[in-house]
C-alpha cells in the first residue's frame, strides 16, 4: 500500500470528524473540507492600505466521488486530475467553505500528497 493511500484515509477520516460542507463551480462540484479561522492582514493595494480577511482550506486530494460513512457527500467528483487540482479549484476561482463565499488566492498541492490546500479570502475584497 502507498503512502498516500494510507494518508488519505487518514484525511478522509479527519473530514467526516471536523469537515464543512463546500462548493464549487456555482455548487455543481460538493465537497467537504477544513476552513481555518480568519487570518487578518494589512496590504497595500492600489488605493491604499486595507485590511484582508484569509483562509485555508483544505480539501482530500482524491481522485473519485466519495460518501462519508454517515452518507453524506465527502466529494461529488474527483478534486485530482492527471496528478493536479481540477481547474475549479484554481487562483481566482470562488468557492463556498463553511458558508461563506471565497475566493482562492493560492493553490498548493504536492505530488502524492493527501491534502489540496488553498488559500481564500473574503470574495468582497
Amino acid at each position: 500500500m502507498s503512502l498516500y493511500s494510507e494518508f488519505l484515509a487518514d484525511a478522509k477520516e479527519m473530514i467526516a470528524d471536523f469537515g464543512v460542507a463546500g462548493s464549487a463551480d456555482g455548487g455543481d462540484i460538493t465537497f467537504s473540507c477544513l476552513i481555518s479561522d480568519p487570518a487578518v492582514q494589512t496590504v497595500l493595494e492600489a488605493g491604499g492600505y486595507c485590511e484582508r480577511t484569509q483562509y485555508s482550506v483544505r480539501v482530500p486530494a482524491v481522485t473519485a466521488s466519495w460518501s462519508l460513512p454517515d452518507g453524506s457527500t465527502g466529494a461529488s467528483a474527483a478534486l485530482l486530475s492527471g496528478g493536479v487540482p481540477i481547474p475549479s479549484l484554481g487562483q481566482g476561482k470562488k468557492i463556498v467553505a463553511g458558508g461563506k463565499t471565497v475566493r482562492i488566492t493560492t493553490q498548493t498541492y504536492k505530488p502524492a500528497s493527501a491534502w489540496i490546500t488553498l488559500i481564500v479570502i473574503d470574495d468582497n475584497q
